[in-house]
C-alpha cells in the first residue's frame, strides 16, 4: 500500500566517499600507491555497503506498519499527524518517554506521529521520518486532524 526508504541526503552521500578517500590517500602516501587504491576500493565499498544496508524502510501493508525492522498490526494505531521541522524536534525532546522513534534528521525534517492503543504495548506513540507523512497517514486510513 506504502512504501518508502529513507535515503541519506547528498551530505551524507559525500561523507560516506570523502572518509574513504582521506584514509587511502594517507596509506598511499606512506605505503604507496597500490595499497592506496586498494584501500580506497575497499573502504568506499564498504561504506556504501553500510549506507545502504542501514537505509531504514517505512512500509504500511493490509495488516501492519514497518519502520526499520519494528512492525505494529494497524489495528492498534488510531490518530496520526504530521510533523514538519521544529514540530518534529520537539516531539522528540518533549514526547512522551515511552515514544518509539525512527527518525532519520539527514533525511528529512518531516515526520508522522501515531498514537498507539495497545496497552500491551511499550510505546504509546510511533514517531518516523518520512518524506511523504500525507501519503503515510492516508495508506494507514488515519487523518491528519491539521489537514482537515
Amino acid at each position: 500500500m506504502y512504501r518508502e526508504r529513507l535515503w541519506p541526503g547528498p551530505w551524507a552521500w559525500a561523507g560516506a566517499l570523502s572518509l574513504p578517500t582521506v584514509l587511502a590517500i594517507a596509506y598511499g602516501a606512506a605505503y604507496g600507491l597500490v595499497i592506496g587504491g586498494i584501500l580506497w576500493i575497499t573502504a568506499l565499498t564498504l561504506a556504501m555497503i553500510g549506507m545502504v544496508a542501514t537505509t531504514p524502510l517505512i512500509e504500511v501493508t493490509e495488516d501492519s506498519l514497518r519502520a526499520g525492522r519494528a512492525r505494529i498490526p494497524r489495528q492498534v494505531l488510531t490518530r496520526g499527524s504530521s510533523l514538519v521541522g521544529e514540530q518534529t524536534r520537539r516531539a522528540l525532546r518533549q514526547g512522551p518517554a515511552d515514544l518509539f522513534t525512527l527518525v532519520r534528521m539527514w533525511s528529512t525534517d518531516q515526520s508522522v506521529l501515531i498514537e498507539v492503543t495497545d496497552p500491551a504495548d511499550p510505546h504509546s506513540a510511533w514517531l518516523i521520518s518520512s518524506r511523504h507523512p500525507l501519503d503515510v497517514l492516508d495508506a494507514l486510513g488515519l487523518q491528519d486532524p491539521a489537514v482537515r
